[in-house]
């Protein structure tokens, strides 16, 4: 059964348009309350004008009591239900004056106030109205120098705060939907460019793998670059790996052609038709020993240096013992390098042989380190130099220098 991937993309979106509801729901909530209590004391505040008003505007005589004439400006106090309410009482509820607006209105006499210059805000109902009202507790001096208490009210109908809160809410809903759209528009938008490196990674790998390209392109964010780079060394090694062991059947031909030419001539005894057949033994294993040690090199392994090329040193002294040279090693004993000990003596091994052929009389093996903490392995020789476009052309698998009259042109490639 075929198991269905989930998509990046999808995921995004899917998560954006869960989240994305929600942030702008607490917002709307967190808006929608700021404005609601912007509203209330806004409410309040002029209430609170109202009654300055009122105060100011209202006397007290013996005949007539509590009265405004015409002293008391605000419009909505003469209006009919105009939304607009006051009256004024005293603390057991009786009626001392109200205001033309509340003619018709049963406006509360209960209330909870018991000291001198104390006010209160809050809401009640009046005639299955909300209203907010403002009251406040004061002590009237009389002509005749009496205290009166008396208790200050003020109602404001919530009717038209109410609508215009609802007004808001339909409008901050309709901007929120929009707001909600556009995000996720852009936010798509800024997905599908954000993600298309890995499309274009997708589908570069689409193309290696029907060989329609040999590696990743290098144009990558920085967040892809050890990917792609990591890949491109992956498939580099691997194709080294194909050319090597290619190589190594080349050489494996190579190394045969000889011993296959002298046992084809039929003028051998037994003794040294065994003899043939163990030289092609040998070159058999060596190169399979080789392929070997090639296809399952580790970076991480760590050969020493100064061992290995002391031991090369002592075959290749025995090898050439006709030629007076000497060879000088100036390492540390703790320098090492990421290569296998196998082909790391291959390659050494080359040198060393190609420096003893070419040497007069002196060899010297000299290390460098720079400040990154990188070594460098030099191999000298006082023998006859080479031009550059020469030492290029002798890295080419099977091109010689010719200095020696034999070889094959390999070992340098090797």
């Amino acid at each position: 059964m075929a198991v269905r991937h989930s998509s990046i993309s999808r995921r995004l979106i899917l998560s954006m348009m869960i989240t994305m509801p929600v942030l702008l729901g607490l917002t709307a909530i967190a808006i929608d309350r700021a404005y609601q209590s912007s509203l209330l004391k806004a409410e309040e505040n002029r209430l609170l004008a109202q009654f300055f008003s009122l105060l100011g505007a209202v006397e007290w005589s013996e005949n007539e009591g509590f009265s405004t004439e015409d002293r008391l400006k605000e419009p909505g106090f003469w209006q009919f239900r105009s939304g607009l309410y006051a009256d004024i009482q005293s603390p057991d509820g009786k009626q001392l004056w109200q205001s033309v607006s509340a003619t018709t209105l049963s406006l509360p006499n209960n209330f909870n106030i018991t000291k001198s210059g104390e006010a209160l805000t809050g809401e009640t109902t009046i005639d299955q109205k909300p209203f907010l009202y403002y009251r406040y507790k004061a002590l009237w001096e009389t002509d005749q120098g009496k205290d009166l208490a008396i208790i200050f009210s003020l109602y404001s109908e919530k009717t038209k705060l109410l609508h215009e809160q609802g007004q808001f809410r339909r409008q901050m809903a309709m901007w929120m939907s929009v707001v909600a759209f556009l995000s996720v528009f852009l936010v798509s938008i800024i997905q599908y460019w954000g993600l298309n490196p890995l499309r274009k990674l997708a589908k570069e790998l689409r193309l290696l793998e029907k060989g329609n390209i040999e590696r990743l392109s290098d144009s990558y964010p920085n967040e892809l670059t050890s990917i792609t780079s990591n890949l491109n060394q992956l498939i580099e090694k691997e194709r080294r790996q194909r050319e090597r062991y290619r190589n190594t059947l080349g050489d494996l031909a190579h190394s045969l052609k000889t011993p296959l030419a002298v046992l084809k001539s039929g003028q051998l005894d037994s003794s040294q038709r065994d003899e043939q057949i163990q030289r092609m033994d040998n070159i058999v294993r060596y190169q399979l020993r080789r392929a070997v040690s090639s296809g399952q090199q580790q970076l991480h392994v760590k050969t020493p240096l100064k061992p290995l090329l002391e031991s090369l040193a002592r075959t290749l002294t025995k090898v050439y013992r006709d030629k007076q040279f000497t060879l000088d090693l100036i390492l540390e004993d703790a320098s090492v390098a990421p290569v296998d000990e196998q082909d790391l003596m291959e390659l050494l091994g080359n040198l060393l042989d190609n420096a003893c052929k070419a040497c007069q009389s002196k060899i010297t093996i000299t290390e460098q380190r720079s400040s990154a903490g990188s070594l460098t392995l030099l191999i000298e020789n006082d023998g006859q130099s080479l031009e550059q476009e020469d030492i290029k052309k002798m890295m080419v698998r099977g091109q010689r220098g010719d200095q020696y009259g034999e070889g094959q042109g390999l070992g340098l490639a090797i």
